[in-house]
């Protein structure tokens, strides 16, 4: 069971970071977090970009959460880290232009959906959505969206294209899919859970 607030080791370092500017209490709370960014890491995986090398930029967005979490507004560290970390991240693939490598099983998903979507247009007479793309190409329609982040032979597309989602009232951009999850999940914002979050941290923050 996830407590509510943050453990007083917790706490503790923040206060000395916070108060003292002590290094060495910001350090151990990087290295406490760091199995937490590197979950965050592994969501962006299909996108190609070295582990390693996200890692390196989610803990930019780690020690930006530390410097201006204030757990005096009654916020949990973690659930305040994420949309953060998840945020550095975003903004290096838009400022990078996401000029990384796209994954064989990828380029040829894309394919695929390419043949679908110009199959169903014919047959429908209309632009197919992303559930009817999905259900005759038989993949998830969390594949198919991924797809959309590739143009035809892996040219990257621009983060901020909208284009539109079942379960949404708005267009949305591939920024804002990438790394997301399941709409219906409740929890942490950014749609990670709190539970699985704290899983990845050290036992003092549980």
């Amino acid at each position: 069971m996830v407590n509510e607030g943050n453990a007083p080791g917790v706490e503790s370092l923040l206060d000395r970071w916070r108060v003292a500017g002590d290094l060495a209490a910001r350090d151990q709370l990087v290295l406490d977090h760091l199995p937490l960014v590197s979950r965050l890491c592994r969501r962006f995986a299909h996108v190609g970009e070295p582990h390693d090398d996200l890692v390196q930029v989610g803990t930019i967005g780690l020690l930006k959460a530390i410097n201006k979490f204030d757990r005096r507004r009654g916020n949990i560290f973690v659930a305040f880290a994420v949309p953060v970390i998840v945020g550095e991240i975003k903004n290096y693939f838009r400022d990078h232009g996401w000029a990384v490598k796209v994954p064989r099983k990828l380029q040829q998903r894309k394919l695929a959906v390419d043949r679908t979507v110009a199959g169903l247009c014919q047959e429908l007479g209309r632009a197919p959505t992303v559930l009817e793309i999905a259900t005759a190409a038989g993949f998830s329609t969390e594949e198919v969206y991924q797809t959309f982040e590739v143009e035809r032979y892996g040219r990257p597309l621009s983060l901020d294209a909208e284009y539109d989602r079942e379960d949404s009232q708005r267009t949305v951009s591939i920024l804002d899919y990438l790394g997301s999850e399941d709409p219906d999940l409740e929890g942490l914002a950014d749609k990670m859970d709190l539970t699985e979050a704290l899983g990845c941290v050290a036992p003092r923050e549980k």
